[in-house]
């Protein structure tokens, strides 16, 4: 079967990208379309829900023929948009057959521009290679992939050397689901393992390609990424990831030769869901003698936690949180970035909505009439844009958002909204911001600035998130011998380390009551390792043998981790 993909007539590129343009695919029937159009290769990549019918981002429209609407298309958009055609792809298979063997179909034109490299390239910073030998470090992460260029003069002194370029783009793979389990699904059978790593081979091979037509040569490469995307990026057996009893095929450490691409090394691999991003960024941390007792906590679509202690012992253990923290999942949630809100705050007026600002500060207030009146504003649908300006809420404005209803009355340590007929609050405050709530068949929902909303679905999927980690945290120390008061450091990784404040973490129950002050924002330490270990592969044997003495705590395979789980289920605890 052949798609056709045309912009919406109704719909305008962004101002400033390029024109979008129709696209031709062939697809197979039975596939849903999300996964025909958003691993092609020929449509940009999406961070799409793995079919949970949430995120709204999978929308086409229907040139003709349009099947009757699911309940869960219902859901997502307006009588209107249903009429004019618009589903979910993800809730779609592609068909037998079509009229002239062709379905067109519309996608949002933003969807449809030219993807010329996309941020990878474009956002590029740095001078120009200057015929410099280089490094290039790839923290492969299953959303985002950041990548930078260090100059291997780089004097010694400068662990992790001066980039000659950097930049970041969206995985390719996201088309497969935003979670781990939604592309080992996909790459457990080899055609479909392929593709994944066909994907992001070439995306890899893009950025070479740049970097050479700016005179620089590309080395070697030190690819951090956790296990699975390690093992799909290789094109290697993936089964012992995909069922328990879990087991890894390799341990990592190793210089890997793929055709077309410069010698691979992979950092090592200490377990199924514990991977080369892991300690590559402990790699990072000891180079920066962190003090210990520590804990490196890379927070994404998995948690993984990794405590040092001060006689040299390594416990690692991994936990599934899904991708509410990457911004997938909520209702209106975002991948962090420019008019994605990043914190609330409570005024005079109402709740604030703050855009990203530098770390742990708030941005500007959204200047909206919406927020400026403290009321809902401009409703909108799932996938759709926001008041100008605005286009969603990021992990950490969630958090915020959380930790301001909780401490309000608003929202009670089980994540539930006050009933309809419970009191009104005392506060004044609190009793305006009471006023946003609306009740009604999709569920409860609470109006915020800028034309947002959260769900009370929203709040359980964070709860289930607060809830895994507390408890891979407190098993992680008790394994260690470590009591939260003896704790140097919580190293919090990745963007939602440099945005969240402690004390919500501390509110919500994500980390012990006094653990706030010593939590640290570290950056991406993934990347920062994949270049150490780049420019420095020697560094490399005493990580594998840290790594090799590490002691791996199974915590899901744990009999008793569904009930302690469930008791963890509360903001506070």
């Amino acid at each position: 079967m052949k798609l056709r993909l045309i912009p919406a007539a109704r719909e305008r590129a962004v101002p400033g990208s390029p024109l979008p343009r129709a696209v031709e695919l062939h697809a197979s029937s039975g596939e849903t379309l999300a996964r025909a159009i958003w691993l092609s290769g020929q449509v940009q990549a999406l961070p799409l829900c793995a079919g949970l019918g949430r995120c709204g981002r999978c929308r086409v429209r229907f040139v003709r023929d349009a099947p009757a609407p699911l309940p869960a298309e219902e859901a997502v958009f307006s009588a209107d948009a249903l009429a004019l055609g618009w589903r979910l792809a993800c809730r779609r298979q592609v068909p037998d057959a079509a009229a002239g063997g062709m379905l067109t179909l519309e996608l949002p034109a933003e969807d449809l521009a030219e993807d010329a490299g996309s941020a990878a390239l474009s956002g590029a910073s740095g001078p120009q290679a200057a015929e410099r030998e280089l490094v290039l470090a790839v923290d492969l992460g299953t959303t985002s992939v950041h990548w930078r260029a260090p100059a291997l003069d780089a004097p010694r002194g400068d662990l992790f050397g001066k980039d000659a370029a950097q930049g970041h783009f969206l995985n390719p793979q996201a088309g497969a689901g935003a979670d781990v389990m939604s592309r080992l699904a996909v790459a457990r059978e080899p055609q479909g393992r392929k593709l994944l790593a066909g994907l992001a081979r070439e995306r890899l091979g893009r950025i070479l390609t740049a970097l050479g037509a700016d005179g620089g040569r590309v080395s070697r490469i030190c690819l951090a990424a956790n296990t699975a995307m390690t093992d799909i990026f290789l094109d290697r057996d993936v089964a012992g990831l995909c069922a328990a009893p879990y087991r890894i095929s390799h341990s990592g450490h190793e210089i890997v030769h793929l055709p077309g691409l410069p010698p691979l090394y992979i950092p090592p691999l200490p377990g199924p869901f514990v991977g080369g991003d892991v300690s590559a960024g402990l790699a990072a941390l000891l180079a920066r003698e962190t003090p210990r007792p520590f804990v490196l906590a890379d927070l994404g679509t998995n948690g993984e936690l990794a405590l040092v202690t001060e006689k040299d012992e390594l416990v690692l253990a991994s936990v599934p949180l899904g991708p509410a923290l990457e911004g997938i999942g909520p209702e209106c949630g975002q991948l962090a970035g420019p008019e994605v809100i990043t914190e609330f705050s409570l005024t005079p007026l109402g709740l604030a909505a703050h855009l990203p600002g530098p770390a742990h500060e708030p941005g500007p207030a959204c200047a909206c009439p919406a927020c400026r009146a403290a009321t809902a504003g401009v409703r909108r649908q799932s996938g759709e844009a926001a008041v100008p300006g605005v286009r969603g809420i990021s992990a950490t404005g969630y958090l915020s958002l959380l930790a301001v209803l909780l401490q309000l009355g608003l929202l009670d340590s089980s994540g539930r909204f006050p009933a309809s007929s419970s009191p009104p609050p005392r506060m004044p405050l609190a009793r305006r911001l009471a006023e946003g709530f609306a009740r009604g068949p999709a569920g409860t929902r609470l109006h915020l600035p800028c034309g947002l909303w959260l769900a009370a679905g929203d709040v359980e999927v964070l709860l289930k998130v607060k809830a895994a980690f507390a408890l891979a945290l407190e098993k992680l120390l008790a394994a260690g011998k470590v009591r939260p008061a003896e704790l140097a450091a919580l190293c919090l990784a990745g963007a939602l380390g440099e945005h969240v404040r402690p004390q919500h973490l501390e509110t919500l129950g994500f980390v012990p009551a006094g653990l706030g002050p010593r939590i640290r924002a570290v950056g991406n330490a993934a990347l920062d390792g994949a270049a150490l270990l780049a420019l420095q592969p020697e560094r490399g044997d005493a990580l594998a043998d840290l790594c090799g003495r590490a002691r791996l705590l199974a915590l899901v395979e744990d009999p008793d981790f569904q009930q302690e789980y469930l008791r963890g289920m509360r903001f506070g605890a």
